[in-house]
């Protein structure tokens, strides 16, 4: 059961000058807070730090395979699916039989054998909401505006002795993650969002490392996550990237029955 947990929790696995010369300041130049010329700023550099904005809305598909850790010294391979608008698939192999959870831009749906769940099942609410915002290719910020997203600047922190602007989005649906820009790149650092965990809520920190560049896109090779205060990480890395493969959308569907289905 232990070993049940740590997988799940894997998976869970893909944060003083004067006031009056503050509010002066941040009124003109939105130093902090919502939508201004800085975040404007930080998003830009971040889409052309990673290829260019057209670059990354040219892709209408994304296919990542690598090898994924679930603990206690078990790595795995995987497979990741992305398709715009806001369909997903990770299918990786666990003692001889494959998982699966998917979304399809409305529902989400899973099939775990290694938890007894042989058939594919609905989503919970709250798994649908944890995987929000990270279905889509391009990432939290590109389009963050046109896609629903507020984006704000809430500090600057030090991450793994890089200097980062640290910013806050909040999902259509009221969710928060936190995004921390490197400051000197403009790639992102560490992504943070709150994860409920044996049934407490806590912040589950991501890590982006190993950034290679792929058909003009860069994309991190290496993601290490952990949850705040504990020692333990589980890791995930990229081998081979596909850019807009195709991939038909009965891929995302849940199967009437135990058979998924296939990407063409």
């Amino acid at each position: 059961m232990v070993l049940k947990s740590k997988i799940l929790a894997a998976l869970a696995a893909v944060l003083v000058v004067g006031a009056a010369v503050f509010a002066v300041l941040d009124r003109e130049l939105h130093l902090i807070g919502g939508h201004g010329r800085v975040v404007d700023d930080l998003i830009s550099r971040n889409a052309a730090a990673r290829g260019g904005a057209d670059a990354w809305r040219a892709v209408s598909t994304l296919r990542l395979a690598g090898e994924m850790d679930l603990g206690q010294k078990l790595h795995v391979p995987y497979v990741l699916e992305q398709k715009r608008p806001g369909r997903m698939c990770l299918e990786f192999e666990f003692n001889g039989n494959k998982a699966v959870q998917c979304v399809n831009g409305k529902t989400g749906w899973k099939q775990l054998p290694f938890m007894g769940r042989t058939a594919p099942e609905p989503m919970t609410a709250a798994e649908l909401q944890e995987i929000a915002g990270t279905v889509d290719p391009e990432g939290l910020l590109l389009d963050s505006y046109e896609r629903g997203f507020h984006v704000e600047l809430v500090g600057h922190e030090t991450v793994d002795g890089r200097s980062t602007s640290k910013l806050q989005v909040t999902l259509p649906n009221g969710t928060l993650r936190w995004v921390y820009l490197d400051d000197e790149t403009a790639l992102e650092v560490r992504l943070e969002a709150m994860r409920k965990l044996r049934g407490r809520e806590r912040l589950m920190e991501t890590t982006y490392s190993d950034w290679t560049r792929v058909d003009g896109l860069l994309i991190p090779r290496r993601q290490e996550t952990r949850y705040n205060g504990e020692a333990e990480s589980h890791f995930i890395t990229v081998e081979n990237i596909s850019v807009n493969p195709p991939i038909d959308d009965r891929r995302f569907a849940m199967p009437a029955s135990g058979n998924r289905g296939n990407a063409s």
